[in-house]
């Protein structure tokens, strides 16, 4: 465990999956002299790559969610719950939603993304980010509660993989309750961009197969009179979930931190900040110089170059860069205990066989935070 008498505090804000597996690498091998903070304004953090199957029923609320305050404790990490409302990188200073300050010798953010609403504008009461889960789950369930036996309307905005997976769902979850239901998907572009065509096409025969009507080049867009529009026709949807463009977080611009023009903070290929080499960044709310998609997937695997170049910092040793890899395994969710995989190129393959190998590797991950747990909080210090 880490001693009272820490030299050096690093603080994490946020605890997405590069945070979390991070966490959990340091725990394992503490850093001598280092006291460790995670802020998160929520005590459970969600996997991104079960939440179709919560929407669905598959998964409980317990199953698809880290148990962030149990990490800390078997991590010898301090928790504090709030969020940040500034950042001053020039005092290395925190200050907190509940009111108190929080200083830090290193820092590393993990604190995803915030939907971008402009299209649209704000105020519209029926649309319903997805980010973050923990309130878009509560209104899940407030939404299903106030359904009854009535049909529901509902709109899904973005066709990218996380918009499809939860339109699916959806269409699951009210079939499988025997209860109608309107669904549509809309797209200002095709059907899940950059996919093969092979995924596409199997894709749309599950649309097709759970009533989910599809709009393609098809735009969602507000008027003044704050009415919402698919391309020249209202939106009559009684509830729009918007699964489509994020930006950064206000805090990471309003720190002074060099971000690009969507406020994400910009980082070097140690995954360093551009404006403070004692901040660092991973996940959704870094911009990497090379371009990357907003997945989990890049997240679970900077979480390894995170842990190592903080440890390398602090300890004064060279960084390493972080190398994207250029294809990787992606299972999509498809409504019932079925599934579509690929690996680029057009062969993808489909089925409920497709959905256990995708369930089975969505619990091991989980299962790092689970019954691994407690081995961690006896592990030796350095």
């Amino acid at each position: 465990m880490i001693s009272p008498s820490a030299q050096y505090d690093l603080v994490f804000v946020g605890a997405g999956h590069s945070h979390a597996l991070a966490l959990r690498m340091l725990a394992m091998k503490p850093i001598p002299g280092v006291r460790l903070t995670m802020v998160s304004p929520d005590s459970l953090s969600a996997y991104s790559g079960m939440l179709p199957g919560l929407i669905a029923g598959h998964y409980t609320l317990d199953d698809t969610h880290v148990d962030v305050y149990r990490l800390c404790q078997a991590s010898g990490c301090r928790f504090v719950q709030a969020s940040v409302t500034q950042l001053d990188p020039k005092k290395r200073q925190l200050q907190l939603s509940d009111g108190s300050q929080l200083a830090y010798d290193w820092l590393s953010l993990d604190v995803g993304a915030t939907p971008d609403l402009s299209p649209i504008g704000n105020g519209h009461a029926s649309v319903v980010p997805v980010k973050p889960v923990a309130s878009f789950y509560t209104r899940w369930q407030q939404l299903c509660r106030d359904a009854g036996g009535q049909t529901p309307s509902l709109a899904v905005v973005g066709a990218g993989a996380g918009g499809t997976e939860m339109a699916l769902a959806m269409a699951h979850h009210f079939q499988n309750r025997q209860q109608a239901a309107e669904i549509e998907l809309i797209t200002g572009g095709d059907l899940l961009p950059g996919f093969p065509a092979s995924v596409r096409a199997k894709m749309r025969q599950r649309l097709q197969a759970h009533n989910v009507t599809l709009h393609t080049h098809s735009r969602v867009h507000g008027d003044a009179q704050q009415q919402l529009h698919r391309g020249d026709q209202p939106l009559t949807a009684q509830w729009v979930l918007w699964c489509t463009g994020v930006r950064g977080l206000a805090i990471l611009e309003d720190s002074g931190l060099e971000c690009d023009e969507r406020g994400f903070v910009r980082v070097t290929e140690s995954l360093q900040t551009l404006s403070d080499t004692r901040i660092f960044a991973a996940g959704d709310c870094a911009a990497f110089p090379i371009p990357l998609p907003k997945a989990g997937v890049y997240a679970v695997r900077q979480a390894r170059t995170l842990a190592d170049n903080l440890r390398a910092a602090i300890q004064g040793q060279p960084l390493a860069a972080y190398r994207p890899q250029s294809r990787f395994l992606s299972l999509l969710s498809a409504g019932g205990k079925d599934a579509i995989a690929s690996r680029g190129g057009n062969l993808s393959l489909a089925g409920h066989w497709v959905w256990r190998w995708k369930d089975h590797i969505d619990r091991a991950f989980m299962a790092k935070f689970d019954r691994q747990l407690p081995a961690m909080s006896t592990a030796p210090a350095d």
